[in-house]
């Protein structure tokens, strides 16, 4: 019995240059090698910033400067996308905190570069609600729009915001002006606001940020971020060898300490969550499935480190609507979808939902 398959009737066309012997393999194929690695850097270069020795770097696009606590009466909108771990973040503390969508609601973005006019945020199709009580500008077209809806009062007659457009995105609907989209500055006046509103109705509220460990949790953000956070992203957008192994040096060394410090303690900063877990939890929850594959940040799965896998089951089974602010296989595939210059053939894997995932660890 054979184990090959039989030649099929039709199969695609090609040159033959490979099995033809011109032109010669020896000039063929290093030929071939140095356009096709020109053209993807120059792709590499032109989707995201890089220093001269191929080390990507991570440039800040804010918009909003110093947010004000927001006004437990005012009128807010987030604007967040499923695929983004940053934006995941800001979907993460709303479920732990119990942020209420009629207090806050949620535009839940739709990731299309093909169609969005800048970036690749397109809004979904709005409410019957929505169109006779928020600006058409915040609510159709793209994110893009959003923010040149906006900036509306400095931009001139047809001109356009000129940074990217990026979410997680916190907006002003009564004026019409962001108030920040830096995940972290998000996540700081989610909790405040849950303070204060949680107060004012004398029910107790989950703590994200407690009063006094501000500078803590500050330098542990900036340290997990260094580490694994951007760590997994310097890998997949390296375009040298040395950036490369600089990068996946951080994430190993993240994924080792995270590991140690969960045996002493149920989450990273103590005996209660704080927004660090949950950042690292966005994190985390991309890393088997996108960032160990398109990315080829190193570390293994995450069922290799005990004390993480641990630590994400107490996360979901303390609190359950964690698994409800992830739809997995959508926020790993689109890496494989939208990156095309890190996956030409456009091939996605099998990826389980978060809660089969979970299971598995």
């Amino acid at each position: 019995t054979s184990l090959y398959d039989d030649l099929p009737a039709k199969k695609p066309w090609t040159f033959g240059i490979l099995t033809s012997g011109f032109p010669p393999q020896q000039l063929l194929v290093p030929f071939i090698k140095f356009v096709t690695f020109q053209v993807w850097r120059l792709m590499m270069n032109e989707l995201v910033t890089h220093d001269e020795q191929g080390r990507f770097i991570r440039e800040s696009f804010q918009a909003g400067n110093n947010p004000a606590p927001l006004d437990l009466d005012g009128s807010y909108r987030l604007y967040l996308g499923n695929p983004c771990p940053w934006c995941h973040r800001v979907k993460a503390a709303v479920a732990v905190l119990g942020v209420e969508n009629q207090d806050i609601p949620i535009t839940m973005l739709i990731d299309d570069a093909e169609k969005a006019s800048k970036g690749g945020w397109i809004l979904p199709k709005p409410s019957e609600e929505d169109k006779t009580s928020i600006a058409e500008e915040l609510i159709t077209g793209d994110l893009a729009g959003v923010y040149n809806f906006c900036y509306r009062d400095i931009l001139g007659e047809r001109e356009r915001y000129q940074g990217r457009c990026t979410a997680p995105l916190l907006v002003d609907v009564n004026a019409g002006k962001i108030v920040t989209n830096e995940s972290n500055e998000i996540m700081v006046l989610l909790n405040d606001y849950s303070r204060r509103k949680g107060s004012f109705a004398d029910t107790t509220t989950i703590d994200l940020r407690p009063v006094g460990m501000e500078e803590e949790l500050d330098k542990a953000t900036k340290y997990w971020f260094n580490l694994l956070w951007n760590g997994a992203y310097r890998c997949g957008f390296a375009t040298s060898q040395v950036a490369y192994d600089e990068a996946a040096s951080d994430v190993l060394k993240g994924l080792s300490e995270m590991n140690d410090l969960l045996a002493s303690r149920p989450y990273l900063m103590g005996d209660a969550i704080t927004e660090v877990d949950l950042k690292n939890f966005a994190w985390v929850t991309r890393h088997d499935y996108a960032y160990t594959i398109i990315f080829k940040s190193p570390g293994g799965r995450i069922a290799q480190y005990r004390n993480i896998a641990a630590w994400v089951k107490r996360m979901v089974s303390d609190y359950p609507k964690l698994l409800e602010s992830l739809d997995m296989s959508d926020a790993c595939g689109s890496y494989y979808r939208q990156l095309f210059m890190l996956n030409f053939g456009r091939i996605v894997p099998n990826i389980p939902s978060a809660r089969e995932w979970v299971s598995a660890l």
